[in-house]
């Protein structure tokens, strides 16, 4: 069935994620028995191999040389992420989250990676994407992947009480819970 569904998009010019995301959609409705079952089963082959290979692939494609070449791009789209992806947290949340929380999920929802490298395959596939910005927005995308969850584990970090010490004569506990040995 999802390999009728994935030729059907094909054929009507989709995407091969489109189509795959739509015969997931059609799996979940009609599929017989168990869907727990597939779905485990799915996602054990996905992540364990054909996610994993697509990465490996995309990664052997980026041109880095447009990435050193021209660094700005990927500064601009690194800049971008955290401005479309993150900013509007801090409106979203202000009713629901202190400032310190709206900043760290800023920083964890400015994070991407594989929805980059898919658009960025998309585009370059299609034609409507040029090499040099599809090498910049992958490359703001690791560099998202490798900055904003170290910034956010940082804000959580000073968010979090630290540990009281406990002293030796704290752990003793006042002079009347003593026996009256220890008093002596």
């Amino acid at each position: 069935m999802l390999l009728l569904l994935l030729l059907i998009a094909n054929r009507f010019g989709l995407d091969a994620v489109l189509g795959s995301f739509l015969a997931g959609v059609v799996l979940r409705r009609w599929a017989p028995g168990d869907i727990h079952s597939l779905e485990e089963k799915l996602d054990a082959v996905g992540y364990g191999f054909f996610i994993p290979i697509f990465f490996v692939a995309s990664g052997m494609g980026l041109d880095l040389r447009s990435i050193v070449h021209s660094p700005g791009r990927l500064i601009l789209f690194f800049v971008l992420l955290l401005l479309v992806r993150g900013l509007p947290t801090l409106l979203i949340y202000r009713s629901a989250l202190r400032r310190p929380e709206r900043f760290e999920l800023l920083f964890l929802l400015a994070t991407a990676l594989p929805l980059l490298v898919a658009l960025s395959e998309i585009g370059l596939q299609s034609g409507t994407m040029l090499p040099e910005n599809a090498a910049a927005l992958v490359g703001a995308g690791v560099l998202s992947v490798l900055v904003f969850p170290a910034i956010a584990t940082s804000i959580r970090r000073r968010l979090a009480p630290a540990p009281e010490r406990v002293t030796d004569s704290d752990a003793a506990g006042p002079p009347g819970d003593q026996p009256p040995a220890a008093r002596v």
